[in-house]
């Protein structure tokens, strides 16, 4: 009697079983599947404001490099004819430089949502050394206009020096617009990369060539 109810209700209870275990599984899977999918969106909506940011960035310095280039040579032939009259001609020709405002809310976005920790290192390496080089950029741009511009720094008596210091600012600037330019393109060709990347469900291969681009 007990071999015969075993044998009815044992292959019962192995069944149930198995379905509890297999909806556990497929639950779990659903739910990784939702996870996957919702970093997907998170990855995709940051790198979308990641081009547009870096292109627009681009934009704006290919944009202002030009004028400061030839502001560079104007000033150069000022101080190397040393013919700077006054305090107020150097201010005036000096003051027509404006510092280049750039955007960093994809960055920042980023970095307080927690996108940048689903993202490819490779990439994030990327953008890293993209934002930090922008950064850096900015923080020349403003310390050293606001140091040539400066009163204690101008003197009738001290012009020809404010002027050699003028054009080793704008060296600098225009130097780094150039190099900007450069890492900002190659940015842009690797976040498109990694969208395309995406579309097709593949990882983005390789390093970036922009870390070799970054001046130490």
């Amino acid at each position: 009697m007990t071999s015969n109810v075993t044998a009815v209700w044992l292959p019962r209870v192995l069944f149930e079983s198995a379905l509890i275990v297999v909806s556990i599984l497929v639950a779990l899977g659903l739910d990784e599947w939702r996870q996957n999918r919702q970093n997907a969106d998170v990855i995709r909506h940051a790198l979308s404001s990641f081009l547009s940011e870096v292109q627009q960035n681009k934009n704006r310095v290919e944009d202002a490099t030009p004028f400061n280039q030839g502001l560079r040579l104007v000033l150069n032939r000022h101080y190397i004819d040393d013919d700077i009259e006054s305090v107020d001609e150097f201010v005036s020709m000096v003051e027509s430089y404006s510092p280049v405002v750039l955007q960093s809310t994809g960055w920042e976005t980023a970095l307080a949502t927690g996108s940048l920790a689903k993202m490819d290192y490779n990439l994030v390496s990327a953008l890293s050394l993209t934002y930090s080089l922008q950064n850096r950029y900015q923080l020349a741009s403003r310390s050293g206009f606001s140091e040539l511009t400066s009163p204690q720094n101008l003197a009738d008596d001290t012009l020809k020096l404010a002027a050699y210091n003028s054009v080793r600012y704008l060296d600098n600037i225009t130097g780094m617009e150039t190099e900007l330019g450069v890492i900002y393109g190659e940015a842009a060709i690797i976040i498109q990369a990694a969208i395309d990347a995406m579309d097709r469900g593949v990882t983005m291969p390789g390093a970036p060539p922009v870390s070799d681009l970054v001046r130490p």
